[in-house]
């Protein structure tokens, strides 16, 4: 495997994994209409494990509309996620936040998020 290849992203998530704390990324489930007034799914599917971190809001987040002061920067470890949208919530250091936005690094290596504070984990 190459640098060019995914080998950063290996390579990155080797060398910080054990820096960066576990959580949970949980994704949105499609609601599918039974025809009779009913139906299921809708809500979140199970949590998948990803490693975290959190820190302070960048200056370009801090820019954003709908920036509120209680604003977290979430760095996820991206090696073996699949894409995170701004649909998805995330566990990060026992707080439930719903994802304003998202971003990854040139490498491929992690998902930026700005996290919004939902509520206690």
């Amino acid at each position: 495997m190459g640098l060019l290849d995914g080998g950063v992203a290996a390579a990155f998530s080797s060398a910080f994994s054990s820096f960066y704390l576990d959580g949970e990324l949980y994704r949105p489930v499609a609601f599918a209409d039974d025809g009779k007034g009913g139906g299921s799914g809708g809500g979140f599917g199970a949590p998948e494990a990803v490693k975290v971190q959190v820190d302070a809001a960048t200056q370009a987040m801090r820019s954003a509309d709908n920036y509120v002061e209680t604003d977290q920067r979430i760095l996820v470890l991206a090696l073996g996620v699949d894409p995170i949208d701004t649909d998805c919530e995330i566990v990060a250091g026992g707080t439930r936040w719903g994802i304003a936005s998202v971003a990854r690094d040139p490498a491929g290596a992690y998902y930026e998020l700005r996290g919004q504070r939902k509520a206690d984990a």
